[in-house]
């Protein structure tokens, strides 16, 4: 039973996704309290009626789960499930080992040990999660626009990356590993957008789902995917934004202490005693893959990893015993800049045109037209399409540019 609900088949993704929450923490011990709706809780092969409001401490014990609730001892298992009969179910989660702030979580969620913890797994409609993802990664009270572009990133990421932890036993995790995941969103208007766009995804020439890149804030202009990741891909090529040039993320400044820099420099392989601090010196008028200093050539991503930057856009100037970057954007710089596509959508621009501009040769088509390949991908087939109405609209966006 638990496999079935666990590992899916991808013709009936849009029903239930599984994503592993609190996925980072060492959960020993939870407390789990039906907020709404009907549930029952299954112990292995025992099932019990759970009333609204009723409190059930899950604990790790060994390989096993103790469950209890406020009076008495329920038994111990080793899987348990809070399985929703309404439609309209919610879950207050808290974990209590380690303290955690509490989360609501729609539909159903399992429990089991592994990976020395306790996995808790949600199981959950599709356009819930997506909804909730467009909340924790878009912000609050954003323009309608933006969140239906949003809607349509995390949708598609959800498809191109639905076994990314199969091998684990769950689809995706709450980490912006995967995407960020915070539990159930309580916007009307991230709701009303992850409607509105509904089964749509954007998928590249071929036909396949695309890396639905997106960051904070380009700083001016995004990057190319060549220049951040090892792989460069066609319709993730850097572009013009002057949209994000008031967001918060738009410029920062750093200091490091020069002996850091010094440090950092001979662990890339500068011989840091031939060199003056004027060679340091760097200027990224336009965005950089390198950042060379005595001939050796670092990647400016492997610099702000290293110093926990927020960009791998920035100038560097030396002033008596320290480094002062004076940086542009936040964030990986490749995709879609949530600040710009906000300001965008403040001015009236529609979804389809903002996807448009930061994603080139691609298309925003109905998940109903995906099917398997042999080797496991999925595609479109070439002639499926959106809706004649809507396909008139993405072609007058198109012809805008």
């Amino acid at each position: 039973m638990f496999l079935i609900l666990l590992l899916q088949p991808f013709f009936v993704v849009a029903q239930k996704i599984s994503v592993s929450i609190f996925n980072e923490a060492p959960l020993y011990s939870l407390l789990i309290t039906p907020s709404r709706g009907q549930y029952r809780l299954i112990m292995d092969d025992t099932s019990l009626a759970v009333a609204t409001n009723q409190l059930i401490y899950i604990t790790r014990v060994g390989d096993s789960i103790s469950v209890r609730d406020a009076s008495c001892n329920l038994g111990v298992c080793a899987r348990v499930a809070l399985v929703g009969l309404s439609g309209n179910d919610l879950l207050r989660v808290k974990p209590i080992m380690p303290s955690l702030p509490a989360r609501l979580y729609d539909d159903n969620m399992n429990f089991y040990i592994d990976y020395n913890r306790i996995m808790a797994i949600n199981l959950i409609e599709q356009e819930k999660y997506v909804a909730a993802v467009v909340e924790a990664e878009g912000g609050y009270n954003r323009a309608l626009e933006f969140y239906r572009a949003q809607a349509i990133l995390v949708r598609t990421y959800l498809y191109a990356n639905l076994h990314r932890h199969a091998e684990e036993g769950f689809n995706l995790c709450d980490a912006v590993h995967c995407q960020a995941y915070k539990g159930r969103s309580e916007s009307n208007r991230v709701f009303d957008a992850t409607s509105d766009t509904r089964d749509l995804i954007i998928v590249d020439s071929e036909g396949k789902p695309i890396a639905a890149a997106f960051h904070a804030n380009c700083g001016g202009h995004t990057a190319n995917s060549g220049d951040v990741w090892v792989s460069s891909m066609p319709y993730l090529i850097g572009v013009p934004d002057k949209f994000c040039s008031g967001g918060r993320g738009a410029v920062w400044q750093q200091r490091i202490p020069l002996s850091k820099w010094y440090k950092f420099l001979s662990l890339q392989g500068v011989d840091t005693s031939r060199i003056t601090t004027s060679d340091l010196n760097f200027t990224q008028k336009t965005r950089q893959k390198y950042y060379v200093v005595n001939g050796v050539s670092i990647q400016t991503t492997k610099v702000r990893e290293y110093f926990k930057l927020k960009s791998a856009w920035f100038n560097v100037s030396v002033h008596r015993n320290e480094v002062r970057l004076a940086g542009r954007g936040y964030g990986h710089g490749v995709g879609l800049c949530q600040e710009g596509a906000m300001a965008m959508a403040a001015k009236g621009w529609t979804y389809e045109r903002i996807i448009d501009y930061y994603y080139k040769d691609v298309r925003i088509v109905n998940s109903s037209s995906l099917h398997r390949l042999n080797d496991g991908e999925i595609t479109t087939n070439q002639n499926d399409t959106l809706s004649k109405n809507q396909s008139e609209q993405t072609e007058a966006t198109m012809r805008l540019y």
